[in-house]
């Protein structure tokens, strides 16, 4: 139990495998994970979701490398949380190196959740296609959009697997502290839906709505998508190139950018098929600015860190769906070049 106290092409660099390479000889059938749920990415929301599902039966954390101090195949460590409230959750943590993994030992595993960086995604499912076994989900929980098409393409290839693809959004804010450290910033609601292939099974998605406070399951999940596509694209670039807080964006000079923003998010999204409200989604990103003021978004957290954006899936997804249907985002575009000058000159 939780213990509380009072206070580049492959960039997951993992080795992947053809699904046909997988050996029946090459399993190690006297260890098998008892869980039915994994999670791919330790960063902030991935180590906030595990230690939320384990509160009703603890996932495995699949990881590129062992976590540091583990020293055996099946690692046990130990996620720390801080609260909302601010206390320390210290939550077990059993997790995996993804390139050490036998088919045999996921053979329990009935929801992968995916919680990497946007252009880490089809690697990281490519990784897993030889190890996950037949039916199992795929939940792609992650920043931005685009990768949700990369991996229909990806599934389409093996339809043997019989692999069913939900999409999912959170507004829940965390900050990554330090390796196995996370602090939960702010709540806020997520939304998952089906996309394609065999439905979740309802009693991994019960286990899911019971675990993550104010997660609902919609009936359109790309319109979800792409109105928090809008709240990014208006939060990620505008803080990353301010180097502020999101609670700064309230100022009156910020407000013009964010309203061109969202109109041309909103024009983008219809030649979709996905219809927004440019009064509701300005209300929407404002009322996120004010619940996270004190908060860093993620893109601002990259470029502080040195790290690479998701702004190619952000904002350069708007411009990459205008272009499709011969429109111009001119000010998305803006901010795909700000950004990526800012991260060339790091």
């Amino acid at each position: 139990m939780p213990q509380r106290t009072n206070s580049n092409r492959n960039p997951l660099n993992i080795a992947q495998k053809p699904v046909s390479d997988v050996n029946d000889n090459h399993v190690n059938d006297n260890h098998v994970y008892q869980t039915d749920i994994a999670i791919i990415g330790a960063g902030a929301i991935g180590s906030l979701l595990y230690c939320q599902l384990a509160a009703i039966k603890q996932p495995l954390l699949l990881t590129r490398s062992r976590s540091v101090g583990a020293t055996s195949h099946d690692d046990c460590s130990t996620i720390t949380l801080e609260t909302l409230n601010g206390d320390c959750l210290h939550q077990p943590c059993i997790q995996a190196c993804i390139n050490q993994l036998t088919k045999a030992e996921l053979v329990n595993i009935k929801l992968l959740i995916i919680c990497v960086k946007a252009y880490q995604v089809t690697d990281a499912i490519s990784a897993m296609l030889a190890l996950i076994p037949q039916g199992c989900h795929i939940l792609l929980l992650h920043n931005g959009m685009g990768p949700h098409l990369e991996v229909l393409a990806l599934l389409k290839q093996h339809p043997q697997l019989k692999l069913g693809l939900s999409l999912g959004t959170t507004s829940q804010a965390a900050l990554k502290l330090g390796p196995m450290q996370v602090r939960h910033t702010g709540k806020g609601k997520s939304i998952i839906g089906h996309l394609s292939g065999p439905v979740m099974p309802l009693a991994i998605q019960k286990q899911l709505l019971a675990a993550v406070e104010d997660m609902s399951v919609g009936d359109d999940i790309l319109t979800s998508l792409w109105q928090k596509l809008t709240v990014n694209c208006a939060i990620n670039p505008l803080t990353a190139l301010a180097q502020c807080a999101n609670g700064e964006l309230a100022q009156p000079q910020f407000q013009q950018q964010i309203e061109a923003i969202t109109q041309e998010c909103i024009m983008v999204a219809k030649a979709d098929g996905v219809n927004l409200s440019l009064l509701d989604s300005v209300a929407i990103i404002n009322q996120v600015i004010k619940l996270t003021a004190n908060n860093f978004s993620s893109m601002h957290q990259d470029i502080h860190h040195n790290r690479k954006t998701e702004i190619l899936q952000i904002n350069g997804y708007v411009v990459a769906r205008a272009a499709h249907h011969g429109l111009t985002a001119a000010i998305n575009q803006s901010m795909l070049t700000e950004i990526t000058a800012l991260e060339s000159a790091l």
